[in-house]
């Protein structure tokens, strides 16, 4: 299968991984063809990628970071905890109330981490292929695995992913209080990690640092951020993860971009919004490249990624397609550039040419 932009569809691909909306429900299945009504149908639904068929990757799957259901679960738990700290009713059963359902969110938690543990592979970004509303639970999950990511390559015990992962859940809890204000009002809009801290720290069931991971999110390393300009030392490590996790789903679930033109983003903000030893965890944990994205080399050839090397996840596997002069070649093979160290990817996107159909 190879991805591809939903803005460079055409009638007649062929849908190799079934699309979800946000209660995962199926919104296209796998095998369906491709139609201009079908193709809109997904862009009002804000999906930007698609995996289609392909002859030159029929052999690759992609499997999903998560299993759908855990996430779904996930999701509804993050809801309900929200919807309940959000209450801010007083007394015994009130309180009883909240502590059932963020211990519920907790088990739900750890057996997210669990199924990480259990996977040797990089966080595959883009596998779950879903229509993006930018809910703020979607962002909370997503935000909650790359800290993981990060996390457990910076070498953090179990009790600290827990408590790192439910700050990450609880970041932008403070955004509930604030459902009218948008980012143009950004007095108001830069409340809310204090008013998350205020609700989180009050919670018997939570670690404080959860509380704090949502009050310093948004500080930045040079002590430009807010909501009161700490700088470097000052911000807690699980914040500056947080920092570059929720950023980086912003980036590609918001703003549209690929996984390595958000990383590019992260990278060059590198020491004035974030931490360097984060990014650099954060570049050495993550594919950036997506398996089945298009990718152009410093040879002139064109490829698709076809595995991750999870040592260097930044030099894939690429099974090339095309000539440096651009023509399709009869026989594919495949580079693997921690081998190939001279061979570089200098291009990359999700665009598909149509294959010529087979006389």
């Amino acid at each position: 299968m190879r991805l591809v932009s939903i803005h460079n569809c055409e009638e007649g691909f062929i849908l190799a991984k079934s699309i979800f909306d946000q209660s995962n429900r199926i919104l296209l299945s796998a095998g369906s063809v491709m139609t201009d009504s079908f193709i809109q149908r997904l862009k009002d639904k804000n999906v930007h990628h698609i995996y289609v068929k392909s002859e030159i990757t029929e052999d690759v799957e992609v499997n999903d970071d998560l299993n759908p259901k855990l996430r779904f679960e996930a999701v509804q738990k993050l809801s309900e905890v929200f919807n309940t700290l959000q209450e801010g009713i007083t007394g015994k059963n009130a309180a009883l109330g909240r502590v059932k359902s963020i211990r519920s969110m907790s088990d739900v938690f750890s057996q997210i981490m669990n199924e990480m543990n259990s996977s040797k592979h990089l966080l595959n970004l883009l596998s779950h292929m879903q229509s993006s509303v930018d809910t703020m639970f979607d962002h909370s999950i997503n935000t909650g695995l790359y800290s993981l990511t990060m996390g457990r390559h910076l070498g953090l015990k179990e009790k600290e992913l827990q408590i790192l992962g439910l700050g990450a859940l609880f970041h932008d809890i403070g955004k509930l209080q604030l459902e009218a204000v948008t980012k143009s009002n950004r007095k108001e809009w830069e409340r809310h990690p204090e008013l998350a801290f205020q609700a989180l720290r009050k919670e018997s069931s939570l670690h404080l640092l959860v509380a704090h991971c949502a009050y310093q999110h948004h500080e930045h390393v040079d002590g430009s951020g807010f909501p009161r300009g700490l700088k470097g030392q000052d911000i807690h490590l699980y914040a500056k993860i947080i920092a570059v996790a929720e950023a980086f789903d912003y980036l590609i679930n918001s703003k549209s971009l690929l996984p390595h033109e958000a990383m590019e983003v992260i990278v060059a903000r590198t020491f004035t919004r974030y931490d360097h030893q984060v990014v650099e965890a954060f570049k050495s944990a993550i594919a950036i490249y997506p398996i089945g994205v298009t990718v152009i080399l410093n040879t002139g050839e064109s490829g698709v990624v076809i595995a991750y090397n999870n040592k260097y996840p930044q030099r894939p596997v690429v099974r090339v397609f095309k000539d440096r002069y651009g023509r399709k070649i009869n026989e594919f093979y495949n580079i693997d550039l921690m081998a190939s160290l001279n061979t570089m990817i200098v291009k990359c996107d999700a665009v598909i040419e149509r294959e010529p159909v087979k006389s």
